[in-house]
C-alpha cells in the first residue's frame, strides 16, 4: 500500500504542474518568483558590458558612462575587484581572448592572455589559465606564480585550499524547435533515495510572459573559450570522467568529487552530477568528502552557469524547462525544495552560453535574461525585479 500511495502522489503532482495547479506538497517546492517589474529604486552602480562596450551604469540617474577601452579590445566578461575592473574580452587583430585590469587611476594593465580568468580567494590577484597552465597575477605589483592543471581540466575557482578544477561536462540536451507551453516533469532519477514528492513551482505550468517567436534548433554548445577552457563532454566516444580535483599552488592534486564543479568560493563547492542534481562539499583537508545533493525540481534542468555568494552560504544557477529560462537560488544548506526560489528569466529561450549570475555585496544577485534586460533578485522575497534604464541589451552585469 505505501507503494501505491506514492505512486499516485507522484501522478497528482506531475499533472498539477502540467496543468499550472499547485502541487499536493506545495510546502515542499520550490516557490516562483516573477521578475517582470522593474525596481522602483537605485540599485547602485553596476558594471554592464553592452555591444561591445564596458559602461558603468547609475541607476539612480539612468547614466550610462563608458570605460575605456585598450585599443582592439572587445569585453566580453567583467567584475571588480579590488577598486579595479578585471575585464576578460577579445584583443584585435589576434582574435586572442586576454585579461586586463582598468580603473584605479591607473593605466590599463594587461594580465594577459587568458582561456579563464577568476579572482584569487585573497581578491588581490586574478588567475588566468593558458594552455593548462593558470598564472596568479597580483593586481598591485608582486611575483607571479605558475601551477600546471591535470590534462583536460578547467580552472573553476579559487579557494583558500587551492584551485577548484573540473575535468567532464553534463551533455545538455539542445533547445526545442518551437515554444514548449507547459513543461515536462520527469521523476528526478537518485540511487539513494526514493524520488522526491516536489516538483517545480506551480507558476512554471504557465507560459511565461515572453516574446512568442520561435525558436531554431541548436546543437549542443560548445562554450566559449573566455568562459572555461575548451570542456570535454562526460559522454561520447572521447569523454572524460566526471570529476572534481583541488590543485595546490604547489601543484598537488586532491580528488574532491565525481561531479562537474559550477562554482567555488570560502569553504565551498558547488557541484552538479550525471543527472544535472546539484549538490556541495567542503574543499577543506579533513572535512567530510560527502558530496551533499540540494533539493531537485523535478522539472528544471540546471544547466548553469552558476556563481556563489563570497562567504559560499548562497546559490545562484540557471536552469531551463523545454526552451523556457529560469534562475535558482536557495542557500547551500537547503534541506526541502521550498528553501529553493525559481526566478522566470523571461525574454525567449535561454542563452546556453550566457553569463554566470553574480552577487553584490549586500548578497543581492544580478542575471541577465535572454533578451538582455537586467534581473535584480533579493535571495527569499517573492518577487524580481528588472533594472529599469535605456540600456542596449546587456550580455553582462555585475556590481561597480
Amino acid at each position: 500500500m505505501p507503494g501505491t500511495a506514492i505512486a499516485l502522489l507522484a501522478a497528482a503532482v506531475a499533472v498539477g504542474v502540467v496543468q499550472g495547479q499547485p502541487p499536493p506538497a506545495a510546502r515542499d517546492s520550490g516557490r516562483s518568483v516573477p521578475a517582470v517589474q522593474s525596481y522602483p529604486r537605485s540599485v547602485g552602480d553596476l558594471l554592464v558590458v553592452v555591444d561591445g562596450r564596458l559602461v558603468r551604469f547609475d541607476t539612480l540617474n539612468k547614466k550610462a558612462t563608458r570605460i575605456p577601452l585598450p585599443h582592439g579590445f572587445t569585453p566580453l566578461r567583467a567584475w571588480d575587484q579590488e577598486g579595479r575592473y578585471v575585464v576578460l574580452g577579445r584583443q584585435l587583430p589576434t582574435d586572442r581572448t586576454v585579461a586586463y585590469a582598468l580603473g584605479g587611476n591607473r593605466k590599463p594593465v594587461a594580465l594577459g592572455p587568458a582561456e579563464v580568468a577568476v579572482p584569487s580567494a585573497d581578491g588581490k590577484a586574478v588567475w588566468v589559465v593558458v594552455h593548462g597552465v593558470a598564472t596568479r597575477v597580483p593586481l598591485f605589483g608582486g611575483a607571479r606564480r605558475s601551477t600546471r592543471l591535470p590534462p583536460k581540466t578547467r580552472l573553476v575557482g579559487d579557494t583558500p585550499y587551492g584551485l577548484i578544477v573540473s575535468a567532464g561536462t553534463v551533455p545538455d540536451p539542445p533547445l526545442t524547435a518551437n515554444r514548449v507551453k507547459t513543461p515536462s516533469p520527469q521523476p528526478t532519477p537518485t540511487l539513494t533515495t526514493p524520488a522526491p514528492t516536489g516538483t517545480v513551482p506551480a507558476g512554471a505550468g504557465h507560459t511565461p510572459r515572453t516574446t512568442g517567436s520561435p525558436v531554431t534548433v541548436t546543437p549542443t554548445p560548445t562554450t566559449p573559450a573566455y568562459t572555461t577552457a575548451s570542456p570535454v563532454p562526460s559522454a561520447g566516444p572521447n569523454g572524460v570522467p566526471l570529476t572534481t580535483l583541488v590543485v595546490g599552488y604547489d601543484g598537488r592534486t586532491r580528488f574532491l568529487a565525481a561531479a562537474e564543479a559550477v562554482a567555488a568560493a570560502g569553504e565551498t563547492v558547488l557541484l552538479r552530477d550525471d543527472v544535472r542534481r546539484l549538490g556541495v562539499i567542503s574543499p577543506r583537508p579533513g572535512a567530510s568528502d560527502e558530496l551533499r545533493l540540494l533539493p531537485s525540481l523535478a522539472a528544471i534542468q540546471v544547466v548553469g552557469p552558476g556563481t556563489l555568494d563570497a562567504r559560499g552560504h548562497t546559490f545562484a544557477v540557471l536552469g531551463r524547462t523545454n526552451d523556457y529560462a529560469w534562475m535558482l537560488v536557495g542557500p547551500t544548506s537547503a534541506t526541502t525544495n521550498g528553501a529553493i526560489n525559481v526566478v522566470a528569466l523571461e525574454g525567449g529561450p535561454p542563452v546556453l552560453t550566457g553569463p554566470a549570475p553574480s552577487f553584490t555585496a549586500s548578497g543581492r544577485v544580478l542575471a541577465v535574461r535572454p533578451d538582455g534586460r537586467i534581473v535584480y533578485y533579493t535571495p527569499g522575497d517573492t518577487d524580481g525585479f528588472t533594472v529599469a534604464g535605456e540600456l542596449p541589451p546587456a550580455t553582462d552585469v555585475g556590481q561597480a
